[in-house]
Order: C-alpha cells, then structure tokens, then sequence
C-alpha cells in the first residue's frame, strides 16, 4: 500500500524545524519513485546509544541497500507529537518509531493519513490496517544475562537499574532476576529505578551507590540513564563491572562492559521497510521477538580488551541455557508474581 506523494517537503520542514529534522529537503517535493520512511524518536532523542540510534542503524542500512529516502526527527516534548507526526505523514510512505510513549498519538494520527503506515519497533497495537507493531520478549535476554552475573560475581551480589516502571521493564527485570535465581537461589539481586531514560546523573548516583553496597556486576536498562551506570563502574574502580543494553553499548565504557542484553530494533526496522517495498506489509497482526526470531539475545563485549573476560566453561554454560530458550524449556517470569510462583515451584 504504497501511494506516491507529491509534497510540499519545504513547507513541512519549516513545520516541524523546531523538532530537528534531518533528511527533509527540496528532493521531496517531486515523485520520483523513491519510497520515504521517517525515524521519529522522542525522549533521549539520537546520539545516546538508545534504542533510537538501534533504529537509526537499521533504517540507514536501508537507505544504503534498499534505496529508500530516510529522515528523521527529534521530539522532545510529548504535547508535540500529533503534530509532528501529522507533519511526518505529509513527507512520508512509512514512519516508524521505537518509542513506547506514542501510542495515542499514532492512533489518532494513523485514522488522518490511512495511506500511510506507521511502524512500531516496541509496542503491539491491534485494530488498525496501517499500523505494523512489533514487541519483544525481554525476559529471554534478561534472564541470560542475569544467569552470566550469577556465574561471573566474586561478592554474590549483582544489581538491575531500571528506566521508568512499566511492563517492558518488568520483563527485564524479572527476567534477569530469574536467570540469577537459576543459577544460584544466593545470589542477591537488587533492583531499582532511575525514574528516567534521560538522567545520566541519577544513573551514576544510583550505580555508585550500588556499587559500594557490594554489587560488582550491574545490569541497565535504563536509555541514556546508562551512561551514568557505566560512568560509575569506571569511578569504582577494580572489580566493579557493567552490562550493557540495546546494541551492546561496548564503547561507552570498552574496558568496563562484560556483556549486553540487546534488542536488535534494527532488524526489525529494517524489515518492515522490507515488507514496505515487496508489498507484503500488513498491519492489525502484531509481531512478537525472542531469542529464537533474532530479536533479542546476549552479547558478548566486541572490545579487544574484553575478548578473554568471560572464560570459554561459563560461555558455553550459558550457550546451553541459551538453546533451551530457545526451545522453550524454561518458562521464564515476566513480573514479580510469576518469579514468586515461579520459585516456589522450583
């Protein structure tokens, strides 16, 4: 369902200029064939190693191998959303976004502009035919990662920061409570929030204290909130390490982050633009990702300083843990009721 646009791309520019839009000029104003997909982020925005920038890498991929037309936009303000996707939609075949803070608005703005089609890397919508929504299950790499901290800490205590509550968290966060449990029902797991994705200072105030309580391995899933934990694990000093998140996040602290739980958004945006293309896209039937489909996983440090951290017993302990995932023969819990029931079936 792709419709061709002749578009005034100047005048939405001017638009929405106030949100940071790139990608947007006078090559839009005549059809010349070339599908156009817009990367909408919201909160930290690009540039924080969020999964904004996981977005960014799979449409940029696009752009050079599928030879779409890709821009994007910041918007910093949730008030500003309706209009900066109704300004998206005038330039655009497809928007999509990571962000799970829009649900509401691209609701009412997809029912304005039903000829185009609104992606959605994180969050399941049913109901509506041009909205492609995709969510994941956390918990799989959450729990891995969480049985490497059981198997990797010296102190027997290891730690979860968090962004904002919310069911997406959760799943992480139970899920590497879990895979920590599995391992060994001693090792402490503490878990707290930043109450942000953006306040790298309370991240590295919350890590630090994290830190001198005992933890030495710390796992966030908290946006650009991360940067903060990895600042801390660094100011900690020896035997004080981190995990990272979205697309593994190595270099913001090479000699610091042992492992990541990744989502790989990227995949999934870039074949929903795939889909775009071939003319198989459908929207109403939301996709869900583990470890099995490639959404999700574990990931091991790609620094050279790091390559021998993790010893080749404990990895191919975890490769095993990892296959029965896969094979779903570990139910894994998704919030503190199922670990509760959980554990005392165990």
């Amino acid at each position: 369902m792709v419709v061709w646009k002749r578009i005034l791309a100047i005048g939405v520019c001017l638009a929405v200029a106030t949100g940071s839009l790139t990608g947007c000029g006078a090559g839009g104003e005549e059809d010349d064939g070339t599908v156009t997909v817009a990367l909408l982020a919201d909160g930290a925005g690009f540039g924080t190693q969020s999964f904004n920038d996981v977005a960014l890498e799979g449409l940029q991929r696009a752009e050079q191998e599928l030879g779409i037309k890709l821009i994007t936009l910041e918007v910093k303000e949730v008030s500003d959303l309706q209009n900066s996707l109704r300004s998206l939609a005038q330039l655009s075949d497809m928007i999509i976004t990571p962000s799970s803070t829009v649900k509401d608005a691209v609701i009412e703005v997809s029912q304005e502009f039903p000829d185009v089609y609104f992606g959605l890397l994180d969050m399941e919508i049913e109901g509506y035919e041009n909205i492609a929504s995709s969510s994941y299950r956390e918990q799989e790499a959450g729990f891995l990662l969480g049985a490497l901290g059981a198997k990797l800490t010296q102190t027997g205590q290891i730690a979860y920061v968090g962004g904002v509550s919310g069911v997406i968290q959760d799943r992480c966060q139970w899920g590497y409570t879990a895979g920590a449990y599995y391992i060994d029902p001693d090792v402490k797991v503490t878990s707290t929030y930043v109450g942000s994705f953006s306040d790298v200072g309370k991240g590295l105030e919350i890590a630090s204290a994290l830190y001198s309580s005992g933890c030495d391995y710390i796992a966030p899933f908290a946006g650009a909130a991360n940067l903060g934990v990895f600042r801390a694990s660094s100011q900690a000093g020896e035997e004080k390490w981190a995990f990272g998140a979205a697309n593994g996040q190595f270099n913001q602290m090479p000699d610091k982050i042992v492992a990541s739980q990744v989502k790989r958004v990227d995949n999934v945006a870039y074949s929903l633009v795939e889909s775009l293309l071939d003319g198989t896209l459908k929207g109403n039937e939301p996709q869900n990702y583990g470890v099995k489909e490639g959404g999700v996983d574990l990931m091991y440090s790609t620094e050279p300083v790091m390559q021998d951290f993790v010893p080749q017993e404990i990895k191919d302990e975890i490769d095993e843990l990892r296959d029965q995932v896969i094979a779903g023969e570990i139910d894994i819990p998704v919030n503190q009721e199922e670990f509760e029931t959980w554990v005392a079936a165990r």
